[in-house]
């Protein structure tokens, strides 16, 4: 079990960085570079890391290629968070994002583009620290107080930094959704509602665009987003 576990950290870690090298790896998980090693030797062998064009960077196999689509298919609930995002893309004319928590992070598993483009962080298989924009805002306010703020002081958000954050946490549960503009993409506004199941927050749906069509977006993409999350969460998604 120790072997394993050891290997899941390395697999984790490196489904969260770009390329790293053995070293990068080695620093983020906190093992010997000597394990680092053997991990990435029977995670090359079983398919699900590669070493890229680069020689000493390593990235995700072809295998998690095939996992990401069973995983589309079967916790997704088929085509139920595409149709209900695509929906939504479509109403706004917006980007639209579905965005789960795991552990400290949120990780974008699903998209769809409305008809005006958008550049943004967001794109499937992204990771982004649950630290800043109206996604981890949807999701930190529906968390324990100790929770919400272990989960920004391990990220390095603590005291006053992490203040507002924390005490905007009443006002999106009063309202039912969160709103942020620039704090993860420049020139980039969102408006994010909390995903459940079991009553419990997994995610959020989001969404985002030019900061100058933020005015007009609040009366038809704040409500649109949260009846699109409210729809999620009566599927009961087992993300």
């Amino acid at each position: 079990m120790g072997s394993f576990d050891r290997v899941s950290k390395v697999l984790v870690a490196v489904s969260r960085m770009d390329a790293p090298r053995v070293a990068q790896i080695a620093a983020r998980t906190g093992l010997p570079l000597s394990a680092v090693y053997r991990c990435l030797s029977s995670l090359v062998d079983a398919g699900l890391v590669e070493e890229g064009p680069t020689r000493g960077r390593y990235h995700a196999g072809v295998v998690t290629v095939a996992l990401a689509e069973r995983y589309r298919r079967s916790v997704l609930s088929g085509d139920v968070t595409s149709r209900t995002l695509h929906a939504l893309a479509a109403h706004t004319l917006e980007f639209a994002a579905l965005l789960v928590r795991r552990g400290d992070d949120i990780v974008c598993i699903d998209t769809a583009d409305g008809s005006r483009v958008l550049r943004c962080t967001f794109v499937v298989g992204e990771v982004v620290p649950m630290v800043a924009g109206a996604s981890t805002s949807a999701i930190l306010a529906y968390l324990p107080d100790d929770e919400a703020a272990g989960i920004l002081a391990r990220h390095g958000v603590a005291g006053s930094d992490a203040s507002p954050v924390l005490e905007s946490r009443a006002e999106v549960r009063e309202r039912g959704f969160a709103t942020s503009a620039g704090e993860v993409d420049e020139g980039v506004w969102g408006v994010a509602a909390p995903v459940f199941r079991d009553g419990l927050v997994i995610g959020a749906v989001a969404t985002m665009a030019p900061v100058f069509r933020a005015s007009r977006l609040a009366r038809t993409a704040v409500p649109a987003t949260v009846v699109a999350a409210k729809a999620l969460s009566e599927q009961g998604l087992r993300l």
